[in-house]
């Protein structure tokens, strides 16, 4: 069974603010239970498939132990496709950014698996990225209640505005902290982010983030879609999105690949 689009989510200014002051914003309750139901199957049957992949060793390499990552889902799984291409979903990100139109970055699903668990590193997102320009933000979407003892996000408010730094290793991390810029009077205090199943938290593409390990016995699962701003240039550093396209730098990100959602 599908999913059917809801009405658009009843953001008020005062979290737009908080949004744009501090880098992100959690939201209770996003995803209807219908919703969630379909994404939490979604992603278990990409789990199911990888599994098949590792021959029964998902936690085959020290990346793994951090997160298993798997990218554009929406691509390939009728299930997860409207999860993914949620116009109510895109509409938050484009109130949030204040961009006129954003696009479909790539969705990814980060399960932590229970068992030798590995805390994912404080890190920026955007350095990864062959974006030309910040803003690009992501919707973080917890399938299973989230708390510190299962991984749950850290924010540091207000750290998107500490620049666009080098990317961290996410196996064998350098201190991020050690490369702000001038970091007397910046509050590097981190805050959790513990969610209820089907609510989220979106946050900018260069504010400071991390989880902790899975010290549970169950997979810690989150279904994460990421915006950016139409006219997005690509600057040609390798991605595993952009890699296989083609693409010379200086194009634009668009076309049936990178959707306008909103």
């Amino acid at each position: 069974m599908g999913i059917t689009e809801t009405a658009e989510y009843p953001l008020t200014a005062e979290q737009i603010e908080f949004y744009r002051q501090n880098g992100y914003v959690r939201l209770p309750d996003v995803f209807t239970p219908e919703e969630l139901e379909a994404a939490r199957r979604g992603v278990d049957e990409a789990v199911r498939l990888r599994e098949e992949i590792s021959k029964g060793n998902l936690l085959d390499s020290d990346y793994a132990r951090v997160f298993v990552q798997m990218v554009n889902l929406w691509q390939a799984s009728d299930i997860l496709r409207p999860c993914v291409l949620s116009a109510k979903l895109a509409s938050i990100a484009k109130r949030l950014s204040g961009f006129s139109r954003v696009r479909l970055w790539h969705d990814h699903a980060l399960v932590k698996m229970p068992g030798d668990s590995k805390p994912s590193p404080w890190h920026q997102d955007l350095p990864y990225w062959p974006h030309d320009r910040s803003g690009s933000l992501s919707c973080w979407m917890a399938l299973d209640d989230v708390t510190e003892e299962n991984g749950c996000m850290w924010f540091v408010p207000g750290s998107h505005r500490w620049g666009w730094l080098e990317p961290i290793s996410l196996t064998n991390p350098q201190d991020i902290f050690s490369l702000v810029p001038e970091p007397e009077g910046k509050d590097f205090t981190p805050v959790p982010q513990p969610l209820k199943a089907g609510s989220c938290t979106f946050h900018d593409s260069l504010l400071f983030h991390y989880a902790g390990p899975n010290q549970t016995d169950r997979p810690r699962r989150a279904l994460i879609t990421i915006y950016m701003e139409d006219g997005t240039i690509y600057t040609g550093a390798p991605h595993c999105v952009t890699d296989p396209l083609g693409l010379k730098p200086g194009e634009p990100l668009q076309g049936d690949l990178f959707p306008v959602l909103a």
